[in-house]
């Protein structure tokens, strides 16, 4: 199998940290230089018309979309459990995509994303409805969370590394989880594992 990813991708992030929690170190590797324009050429677009990154190729089989790389890699692994956990698993993933990741996504476009892309000066106002709606959901996260080890069972899931993705640029980007202490408790056990930090993005300057 082949992942095409790039480093600084929380996306990919989320994939890269379900490959090495599984184990499965043949996954071969291919970074897409979107700088420089790659997920934008015929060869790509053909595994991808959205032009993004990740994709996983298996033989003849291609896969976008995150979450459902990671289902797929998982088979029957304690991240995927064959159960109906499976579908609390998905409820997260979705919860995550629909409203955990979108205020998040605004603040790092404003206040990173647009500077490392030449897109111009970050507007604050934005920046700050960013701030203010993620005050909402993290509060239903961490309400979630009291008297929880993890987000769904007694161990991690693919719902953990789902949700944690969205918080790799966090702290550079000033989103503050001290006022959240479960949600701070829970991604400190997250940032402690082996599979997280050999997800990492590298530093940002």
């Amino acid at each position: 199998m082949k992942l095409h990813y790039h480093p600084i991708s929380h996306n990919c992030r989320r994939v890269l940290a379900t490959i090495y929690e599984n184990g499965l170190d043949d996954v071969e590797l291919s970074v897409v230089d979107l700088f420089k324009g790659e997920h934008k050429t015929p060869e790509f677009l053909k595994l991808n018309p959205n032009g993004k990154v990740p994709v996983l190729e298996d033989g003849d089989y291609s896969l976008w979309e995150s979450t459902a790389i990671m289902q797929y890699l998982s088979g029957d692994s304690p991240l995927w459990p064959p159960s109906k956990v499976r579908y609390d698993i998905i409820r997260w993933q979705a919860w995550g995509i629909a409203h955990w990741g979108p205020p998040i996504g605004k603040v790092v476009f404003e206040r990173l994303v647009k500077g490392a892309v030449g897109a111009g000066e970050p507007d604050e106002t934005k920046a700050a409805e960013g701030l203010q709606e993620f005050q909402q959901v993290a509060t239903v996260l961490n309400g979630h969370l009291e008297g929880r080890d993890w987000l769904v069972g007694d161990g991690i899931t693919l719902a953990d590394l789902s949700v944690a993705a969205n918080l790799t640029y966090a702290s550079t980007v000033g989103i503050d989880l001290e006022p959240y202490a479960n949600i701070n408790r829970w991604y400190g056990a997250i940032e402690a594992r082996d599979s997280w930090k050999r997800s990492a993005p590298p530093p940002t300057s």
